[in-house]
């Protein structure tokens, strides 16, 4: 059961805000989840911490709940206050401290979700909001298993998703390098280190991706395609795409159309 009480997400304090439950807030006896859009500060070990902007922090019942904005700045956050008595959510391994999520705007658009789900539907019992609050806690457990630890690991994350939504644009080592303002040796550690494959296999990978998808599902011709997915030359195309596949694209698409008309 997950009970959604109050939820929302970008909203702004021009003026600064000071939330403290042992003021007589409510939310004292529930539990309380943030996305902090700007540097804020938390009662951390009976210490007034500062944290950095896009860090999470799940607040457990009755636990004191205090965050401010930094003095004389504005404040930006999202927010969830609900009750629960799901495992997943009782057993999560960091609590009433703020850690940075290893992909901050999927966190942030998983808040969204929660608060136009809790809008439109007000019952206790409801599958959808039990799975965005499963999606939201598997995504924050994984992020903290190794990531958390990884320098640069917010912009990494960034421009791998750039790169996987779009590879068909001109990507290079330095470019991405570039993008993140280092050489391309400590680049290219970070990014094998933190993926698991080369930044180059990764764009080659996504390519050949996009270009079964387009093989599949239209008509165009091999050339048309190779293009489509950021090769220059067809030849140079084909090579790849039968080097990672085991077969040529002109065997690939008649495979699928064989698929298809069985």
């Amino acid at each position: 059961m997950i009970n959604v009480l109050y939820s929302g997400y970008s909203y702004q304090h021009d003026d600064g805000l000071v939330y403290d439950t042992d003021l007589g807030r409510r939310g004292f006896d529930s539990y309380q989840m943030l996305y902090t859009h700007t540097p804020a500060l938390f009662w951390v070990d009976n210490k007034l911490r500062q944290y950095p902007a896009r860090s999470v922090i799940l607040f457990t019942p009755g636990h004191r709940k205090y965050y401010s904005s930094l003095p004389n700045e504005p404040y930006k956050n999202d927010w969830i206050r609900f009750d629960t008595d799901e495992e997943f959510i009782e057993s999560f391994p960091i609590t009433n401290v703020p850690f940075s999520p290893a992909d901050p705007d999927f966190v942030h658009n998983l808040f969204k979700l929660i608060a136009w789900e809790s809008n439109a539907k007000k019952e206790t019992d409801n599958p959808e909001m039990l799975c965005l609050f499963k999606v939201l806690f598997a995504k924050l457990s994984d992020d903290n298993v190794d990531l958390l630890n990884k320098p640069y690991h917010h912009e990494l994350i960034a421009l791998r998703r750039d790169m996987m939504l779009h590879p068909e644009l001109s990507w290079n080592v330095d470019s991405m390098a570039g993008r993140l303002n280092l050489g391309r040796t400590r680049f290219q550690t970070l990014y094998k280190e933190t993926f698991g494959v080369s930044c180059i296999d990764d764009v080659i990978n996504a390519r050949i991706e996009l270009a079964k998808d387009r093989l599949k599902y239209t008509s165009r011709s091999i050339s048309e395609i190779a293009e489509m997915c950021g090769y220059k030359s067809t030849e140079h195309f084909c090579r790849q795409f039968s080097k990672i596949t085991g077969g040529t694209p002109t065997s690939f698409r008649r495979e699928g159309q064989q698929t298809k008309d069985r």
